[in-house]
């Protein structure tokens, strides 16, 4: 437990004896951070509790938050596993009795609320979101462009003849594809970005963009699927195809955007695989390939 003025830096000493016993990453703490309304409950009670005026939790990762000025700040860890994952924070000018230790309290109750969140919205093979996570979050982003708000595109793609990847050389290495499939393409998306497993070798990827800019991502996802490599297995290779469709070509249903989606991957399929297809047919890629 830590306290200091809300102007000062967090105490190093004290988070450098959490640092020091990190582990690997987790995956459910590499996850997209839960919604900050689902820590209300806790951040009420907090408030309730110790006297804190304003109280903030921050997972690693996420932008920096407000601090509070001339308010004394105690603050506890988020730890999984022996690794810190964020920070629970309580400002007041002055705290009721025992709050350092209600606040490490809450602190655990965090944990526990973020590690179910993450085994329900997570799979836990590809780190990317659940089917039933993705929808939910691209059925508020079409709704929010339907409302006037921002653009927002959906990218439907699997990997092709991944049957036959599976029956010559087995589940394992056919989850090791996927595995890394995740893996690459995560590293290409931006913070916004979201992507999903929505069952199999089917993936989904929500952009913030409109369609053209979407295309170009869906592009550069193709190429990089296209060039990776197992280091245990180069032999194996795989690609992908991918359909796109955008809101800005007027689709103000989440529904009707993954049917455009949908009917533009099944094109490229047709289309002789590893490719992209947008409104225009076949946009790029290896056609025929």
């Amino acid at each position: 437990m830590e306290r200091s003025k809300s102007s000062n830096t967090p105490n190093p000493a004290a988070q450098g004896k959490v640092a020091a016993s990190r582990r690997q990453p987790n995956s459910l703490l590499t996850a997209t951070a839960p919604a900050a309304n689902r820590y209300d409950t806790i951040l009420y009670l907090v408030r309730q509790t110790t006297g804190a005026d304003v109280v903030t939790l921050h997972i690693d990762g996420m932008p920096p938050q407000p601090v509070p000025p001339d308010l004394d700040c105690i603050q506890a860890p988020l730890v999984h596993q022996g690794q810190r994952f964020g920070m629970l924070r309580a400002y007041a000018q002055e705290f009721q009795s025992g709050a350092a230790h209600l606040l490490a309290g809450f602190a655990v109750l965090a944990t526990e609320h973020h590690v179910l969140w993450s085994v329900a919205q997570i799979d836990m093979l590809t780190r990317a979101m659940t089917r039933r996570a993705f929808l939910s979050d691209l059925g508020d982003a079409v709704v929010t462009w339907a409302r006037g708000g921002t653009p927002c595109s959906l990218i439907s793609f699997d990997l092709d003849h991944f049957k036959l990847v599976n029956d010559t050389y087995g589940h394992a290495l056919g989850d090791a594809v996927l595995s890394a499939v995740a893996h690459v393409v995560r590293a290409e998306l931006r913070p916004c970005d979201k992507l999903g497993r929505m069952g199999g070798e089917e993936f989904a990827v929500l952009v913030i963009a409109d369609t053209a800019a979407a295309i170009e991502i869906a592009e550069r996802l193709r190429a990089v699927i296209e060039s990776t490599t197992l280091r245990e297995h180069p032999h194996v290779r795989f690609t992908g195809s991918f359909g796109v469709a955008g809101c800005d070509e007027g689709f103000d249903d989440r529904d009707a955007l993954m049917d455009a989606a949908d009917a533009r991957l099944y094109q490229a399929k047709t289309s002789g695989r590893n490719c992209v297809v947008g409104p225009r047919g076949v946009e790029s890629g290896t056609e025929g390939s």
